[in-house]
C-alpha cells in the first residue's frame, strides 16, 4: 500500500480497489479515495457563537472585544472589565455587555472619560456662609469657621459658640454675643476690644474732657483731676480754682500774707525788705540800688506795697498786701541776686550794733534757719550773732579800717530744704545767697 493514500484518514483495501476512512474534520471526496478538509465555519448552524476560523481538520472560535471564550471553546461570555481591572476609569467603572463605561462621583463633572473637580467654594453665596471660610477639596469642600463659631451638624455650616456655657475668663459675669462673648466689668473698667478681659478705662481720653480745664491723670479704675500748685479742683465749676492760702487760721507767713494766683507772698516787718523767697533783711544805711521797684519812700509805705519781682508777675497782677493783717508790714523787695551796698560810718558802729538783721518770713522756717557768712570775712572783721531765731551781722573783735568790704551771707536750714507741704502751694522757702558791699567811712 502506498503511504500517500488516504492522507488525514485510514486506507481500507477492497477487491481491486480501496477507500478512505477520513479523520474528524475531513470528509471523503466523491470517489472516497481522498480526505478533504471540512469547513466547519460554513456549516449551519455555525459551531461558534461569534467568530469562526477554519483550520485543517478543525476550526477555532474567537470572541470580540469585551468577551471571553468559554471552556467549550465555542461560546463567548461577557468580560467584566470592572472587576478584572481591565479599564481606564479614573473613579467609577460600570460594566456593560461587551464593554464598560466610566462614571464620576459627586463633586466632579464628567467630560468624556475624564472627571474634573467642581469648585464648590466659587459659588455665590458660598456654601459656608458669612461665618466661615470655604476650602475646596477634590470632589467636595470643607468649612473653616471664624473664631467664635463651630461646624453645625451638617458639617457644611457654622453656628455660634456659646462661650458662657464653657470655661471663660470673666470675673464679673458673662454675656454671650454672636461670634464671641462680653464680660461684665466693674466701674472704671471696660472690656478689651479683642481679649475677653476687663481693662482700665481711660477716662482722660473722653470728650468733653472729664476734668475741664484741669489736668486729668488716669488711675486704675478711675481718674484724678490735677491742678497746678496753688489751685484746687472744683467739681461744680469743672476747673481749677485758686487756693487762698492766707485765708486759713494759721497762715503760712510769720508777719503778713498776700494771696496771689496759685500762691502767696509773705511780708516782712516794717523797715525790712523781702529778699529771695521767704527771707526778710534790714540794714543800716541800706541802699538797694536801681531795681524794678518803687522809690524808697514807696518801698517803706505800709498802706500800698506791691510785689516787684516774684514769680514773674506783671505790674497789673502784683497783689496788694492783705488788709486783714498787721499794717506795720511791707511787701517791698530787693533783688537778692544783685550786689547790695551799705554806706556806714565807723564812728557810729559799736560791736553790738546790728549792721544787718535777717529773719525768715515763712512760719515753718522759724527756728530752723541760721544765716552765716560764707565768704569775705577771712580777717574776722565781722561776725554773725543768733538770737531768738533771728540773725544779725555785727562787727567782730578786729575792728576794720575805712574802706570797701564785700561779704556773702547764706542761709542754712536744718532738715529738708525747699519742701512745700501738700496743700500749701506758693513760693517755697529757698536758700538765700546775699552779696553785700560795705562802704565804711
Amino acid at each position: 500500500m502506498l503511504a500517500h493514500l488516504c492522507a488525514h484518514g485510514e486506507c481500507i483495501n477492497s477487491l481491486g480497489s480501496f477507500r478512505c476512512h477520513c479523520q474528524a474534520g475531513y470528509t471523503p471526496d466523491a470517489t472516497a479515495t481522498t480526505c478533504l478538509d471540512v469547513d466547519e465555519c460554513s456549516q449551519v448552524p455555525k459551531p461558534c457563537t461569534f467568530l469562526c476560523k477554519n483550520t485543517k481538520g478543525s476550526f477555532l472560535c474567537s470572541c470580540p472585544r469585551g468577551y471571553l471564550l468559554e471552556e467549550d471553546g465555542r461560546t463567548c461570555k461577557d468580560l467584566d472589565e470592572c472587576t478584572s481591572r481591565q479599564h481606564n476609569c479614573q473613579f467609577l467603572c460600570v460594566n456593560t455587555v461587551g464593554a464598560f463605561s466610566c462614571r464620576c462621583p459627586p463633586g466632579f463633572t464628567q467630560r468624556h472619560q475624564a472627571c474634573f473637580d467642581n469648585d464648590e467654594c466659587s459659588a455665590q453665596p458660598g456654601p459656608c456662609g458669612a461665618r466661615g471660610h470655604c476650602h475646596n477639596t477634590p470632589g467636595s469642600f470643607r468649612c473653616e469657621c471664624h473664631q467664635g463659631f463651630t461646624l453645625d451638624s451638617s458639617g457644611h455650616g457654622c453656628e455660634d459658640v456659646n462661650e458662657c456655657d464653657g470655661p471663660h475668663r470673666c470675673q464679673h459675669g458673662c454675656q454671650n454675643q454672636l461670634g464671641g462673648y462680653r464680660c461684665g466689668c466693674p466701674q472704671g473698667f471696660t472690656q478689651h476690644s479683642q481679649w475677653a478681659q476687663c481693662v482700665d478705662e481711660n477716662e482722660c481720653a473722653l470728650s468733653p474732657p472729664t476734668c475741664g480745664s484741669a489736668s486729668c491723670r488716669n488711675t486704675l479704675g478711675g481718674f484724678r483731676c490735677v491742678c497746678p500748685s496753688g489751685f484746687d479742683f472744683d467739681q461744680t465749676l469743672g476747673g481749677c480754682q485758686d487756693v487762698d492760702e492766707c485765708a486759713g487760721r494759721r497762715g503760712p507767713c510769720s508777719y503778713s500774707c498776700a494771696n496771689t494766683p496759685g500762691g502767696f507772698l509773705c511780708g516782712c516787718p516794717q523797715g525790712f525788705f523781702r529778699a529771695g523767697q521767704g527771707h526778710c533783711v534790714f540794714g543800716l544805711g541800706f541802699s538797694p540800688g536801681p531795681q524794678d521797684a518803687p522809690d524808697k519812700e514807696e518801698l517803706l509805705s505800709t498802706e500800698a506795697c506791691y510785689e516787684c519781682k516774684i514769680n514773674g508777675l506783671s505790674a497789673r497782677d502784683r497783689p496788694r498786701r492783705s488788709a486783714h493783717r498787721d499794717h506795720q508790714v511791707s511787701l517791698a523787695t530787693v533783688d537778692s541776686e544783685a550786689l547790695l551796698t551799705l554806706g556806714l560810718n565807723l564812728s557810729h558802729l559799736g560791736r553790738a550794733k546790728r549792721i544787718l538783721e535777717l529773719r525768715p518770713a515763712l512760719e515753718g522756717l522759724e527756728g530752723r534757719v541760721r544765716y552765716v557768712i560764707a565768704r569775705g570775712n577771712e580777717q574776722g572783721f565781722f561776725r554773725m550773732c543768733h538770737l531768738r531765731g533771728f540773725s544779725s551781722l555785727q562787727l567782730g573783735r578786729r575792728r576794720p579800717r575805712p574802706g570797701t568790704y564785700q561779704l556773702e551771707v547764706v542761709s542754712n536750714v536744718a532738715g529738708p530744704w525747699g519742701v512745700q507741704p501738700e496743700g500749701q502751694p506758693g513760693p517755697r522757702g529757698q536758700a538765700l545767697r546775699l552779696k553785700v558791699q560795705f562802704q565804711l567811712l
